[in-house]
């Protein structure tokens, strides 16, 4: 408002003018409002005086940086174009010309590419802040050889690789600097420590750094910040402490450190949180060996691998927590330090061996102040009150629990208690699947309903679903999995807010809602296992968030749904055993199913020839990654649900509990298609697995499989097929069997010319056994010859129904991250994945 033509612009909001010259060297129009671009004709760049712009907090629409920035500006000391929406490279022009630069932030952007080498004229830059973009590459090695001013870097949150450059230890300015959030491996090198020994805050977390923490850290004498977690480090932490007097804040969580927990950890008196959990510690520590650090307010020593004792001493004291994780340490009961604890926030004793009723004197801590508790995987028997008035957060699964459960704090958004034997009413909210729930669900939700989250799967639950649910506005998430209730879907339910619904195992009937609003926010629609008829509901395209379909194993009785090929997110569609028929025919979208990775017609009474044109189309099966290294399943983002399908394989149905994300499946069989199979299979190179058994299919087995280099299970089975089958000889004999007109290795019958001309076969494929002996206790088995994605699947569903528990724990430890490393190390690694099977 003070931009006036008819007054002094010196005067106005963001200017700064010199005093002797009146020319405007200083502009601040940080969260402005300014959105567009920045065209190289622009006003701005008329104030060739500039010193300092400040252009912070605005959109910029994902621009590149303008010439006007490079070409007019070189006098500008200062630069802040962070949390802007500017885009693209970093024009190497903007380093050669505003050499006087000593401030320079262009954080939280979208800017790609690598750090210009140009970078080394800016040496007056003492601040440097490139975080939270879509840099690549190293660091180059200029950055350390000629700004040398540097008191502050800040690269985190990008994609940086390489190691660090010696020439690093040239920063001997240094104060602050952050690499966090990268691809970084390697070793740390010694010179950091002891040629930047003005360090204050060190952040080198989320990266793959190895080998040992470096003793020369003892240097750091002005060190207050150290956060390592989530690397590789491996070795003894060092007794380096003794000189680090001014550190208050150390994680060095989520490593692979063994060894003892160094005494001079204890003597840091200005510690203000420690966190040295998931590593691979021996012995016992003594939980009041950290009374001493009076100023300490969270402590994390979660899955350490030794025990924690909580023997009270004599006179001892410790000081007030807002946090307190002490998962998996050996403990046998409620820690007597707790009794002190009046302002704890958050308090993590799950994973132990706390046996019977919670104590009386549990009701004092933190009765204002708890919002997160987590009493989960020990063997609680019953909880009588909870009177924590803020409690948010809590989780008790996995105990012995029976009875009923007490009246629920008011604030509470999360209430996980599965797996007890709790009984008595059914309280109309949060997570209370696996127990032995009877009776009906609560039928009258009022208006103004607050419930976001709802979760009853596993009991033993009858009668209809209320459709009062509708009144509760907020109803993000409802899981009624796996009980018996029955009647039909509430038609509001598709007029809901809902983005997770799971409705599986059920015995509803009728149809599915035919209404879905055009502001639908679904992710996930499971509602297998019922007794639904009628047709899927085309209002579901306006659910542009789908990422799971799955209505198998129900009585629908229509023709292949072609209009949800539009889906964008769409990953998985199951419409097994279903009365589906009719031929799927081609569609009029130009890319169908763009993300589908999983699709599932098995069962059901499709005729026509294979559908070629949806084959051409499924993108993410063409693209997907197949050396991926990291273990991830299909889960929301929200909530501790993760996405699970049936699936047929070698023959056997069987229930894969989580998916992994790089799974790619095609199920065809048991329906009525005929014709040859088509040589666009060849193109889906990312094929986990692909079953097109009883049907009519005749021809030959098109060569253009020999480019299914992932594939790791094929079933050919109960076919017309004819000719040689040699494209996967390495394949047992099951997944060819039923085609009389087949012939050569490894089928029995000969064919008429020699088997030696046989052409070579794709290397990384394993020979199946007989179904009933492959799905046994070597689910990971298939994975060992092609990628592991199978048996890691397989090996998941094997151990929900009772495998061994060992290899439960490892899987869902959050220290995952090791068996991911294995599967990356090749084929070494997969030997050493079996050996621990």
């Amino acid at each position: 408002m003070s931009w006036k033509e008819d007054s002094d612009c010196c005067s106005w909001d963001g200017v700064t003018c010199d005093s002797a010259t009146g020319h405007v060297i200083g502009l601040d129009l940080s969260c402005s409002w300014l959105h567009g671009n920045i065209p190289s004709n622009s006003s701005l760049f008329f104030l060739p005086r500039l010193r300092k712009l400040n252009l912070a907090s605005n959109d910029f629409n994902y621009s590149k940086i303008s010439s006007g920035f490079t070409d007019q500006f070189s006098s500008l000391t200062l630069l802040n174009l962070s949390w802007s929406n500017f885009a693209g490279s970093i024009p190497p022009s903007l380093s050669n010309n505003i050499t006087q630069l000593a401030y320079l932030d262009l954080s939280y952007n979208s800017f790609t590419g690598q750090i210009p080498s140009s970078f080394s004229n800016l040496q007056q830059l003492r601040h440097l802040d490139l975080r939270g973009n879509n840099f690549v590459g190293e660091i180059p090695a200029s950055l350390g050889n000629n700004i040398t001013q540097l008191t502050y870097l800040d690269l985190s949150v990008n994609s940086f690789s390489g190691q660090i450059p010696s020439p690093f230890a040239n920063l001997h300015q240094l104060r602050h600097l952050d690499l966090r959030s990268n691809k970084f491996v390697g070793k740390i090198p010694a010179s950091l420590g002891n040629n930047i020994t003005q360090l204050a805050y060190l952040d080198l977390s989320s990266n793959s750094f190895t080998g040992q923490i470096p003793s020369s850290f003892s240097n750091l004498q002005q060190l207050h910040h150290l956060d390592l977690e989530f690397n590789s480090f491996v070795g003894k932490i060092p007794d380096m402490f003794t000189n680090l007097t001014q550190l208050s804040f150390l994680d060095l969580a989520y490593n692979e450190l063994i060894g003892s927990i160094p005494s001079s950890i204890f003597e840091l008196l200005n510690l203000t949180s420690v966190s040295l959990s998931f590593n691979n510690f021996s012995g016992s520590v003594e939980l009041y060996d950290f009374a001493k650090l009076k100023n300490l307010k969270v402590l994390a020593l979660s899955n350490i691998s030794l025990s924690v004792s909580t023997k009270l001493t004599v006179n001892s004291s410790f000081p007030n927590l807002s946090e307190l994780d002490l998962s998996a340490c050996n403990i046998s009961k409620f820690p007597d330090v707790l009794r002190t604890q009046h302002q704890l926030e958050w308090l993590d004793l799950s994973k132990n061996q706390i046996r019977g009723r919670i104590p009386s004197w549990m009701w004092d801590i933190g009765v204002h102040t708890l919002y997160y508790l987590d009493l989960s995987r020990n063997f609680l028997t019953s909880i009588d009150h909870l009177p924590w008035k803020n409690l948010e957060y809590l989780t008790l699964d996995s105990n012995l629990l029976q009875g009923s459960l007490p009246d629920l704090p008011p604030h509470m958004v999360e209430l996980l208690i599965s797996n007890n034997n709790l009984t008595g009413e059914i309280p109309s909210s949060f997570y209370l699947g696996m127990n032995n729930f009877q009776g009906t669900i609560p039928q009258t939700y009022a208006k103004g309903c607050n419930l976001t989250y709802l979760r009853l799967s596993g009991n033993h639950l009858e009668g209809p679903l209320p459709p009062s649910l509708i009144n509760c506005v907020k109803l993000q998430f409802l899981d009624v999995g796996n009980n018996n209730l029955s009647g039909p879907i509430p038609e509001c339910l598709g007029n809901s807010t809902l983005e997770i619904l799971d409705m599986r195992m059920n015995k509803f009937s009728g149809s599915l809602p035919q209404t879905f609003a055009k502001s639908c926010v679904l992710v996930s629609l499971n509602l297998n296992g019922n007794r639904l008829e009628g047709p899927l509901p085309p209002s579901l395209v306006n659910c542009r968030h789908l990422e799971v379909i799955d209505v198998g194993n129900n009585q629908i009785n229509e023709t292949f749904p072609h209009w949800l090929d539009v889906l964008p997110e769409l990953q998985v569609l199951t419409l097994r055993s279903n009365r589906f028929r009719g031929p799927i025919g081609d569609t009029k979208t130009r890319v169908p199913f763009p993300k589908l990775r999983i699709i599932d017609l098995s069962y059901n009474r499709f005729t026509g020839v294979l559908p070629i044109w949806y084959l051409n189309g499924f993108k993410a099966m063409m693209h997907g990654d197949n050396n991926s290294i990291e273990v991830n399943y299909m889960r929301s983002s929200n909530y501790s649900y993760y996405e699970s399908i049936s699936l047929t394989v070698k023959g056997n149905d069987i229930q894969m509990e989580r998916i992994l994300t790089i799974f790619a499946t095609i199920d065809l069989s048991s329906n009525r298609f005929q014709g040859e199979i088509s040589k666009v299979l060849g193109k889906l190179k990312s094929l986990k697995s692909l079953n097109m058994s009883h049907n009519n299919l005749t021809g030959g087995i098109p060569s253009s499989l020999r480019n299914l280099t992932a594939l790791e299970s094929l079933d050919l089975s109960s076919n017309k097929l004819a000719g040689r089958g040699p494209q996967f000889n390495t394949f047992g004999i099951d997944s060819y069997s039923g085609n009389s007109g087949l012939c050569g290795f490894p089928l029995s019958k000969s064919c008429s010319i020699d088997e030696a001309s046989e052409p070579t076969t794709p290397t990384g494929f394993i020979e199946g056994d007989d179904a009933s002996s492959w799905f046994d206790w070597k689910p990971a088995m298939l994975g060992y010859a092609s990628g592991v994605v199978i048996g890691l699947s397989i090996g998941f569903m094997a151990f929900v129904t009772g495998r061994p528990q060992w290899f439960v724990r490892m899987i869902e430890r959050k220290q995952s991250r090791k068996l991911t490393r294995v599967i990356r190390r090749g084929r070494a690694g997969r030997r050493s994945l079996l050996v621990h099977l």
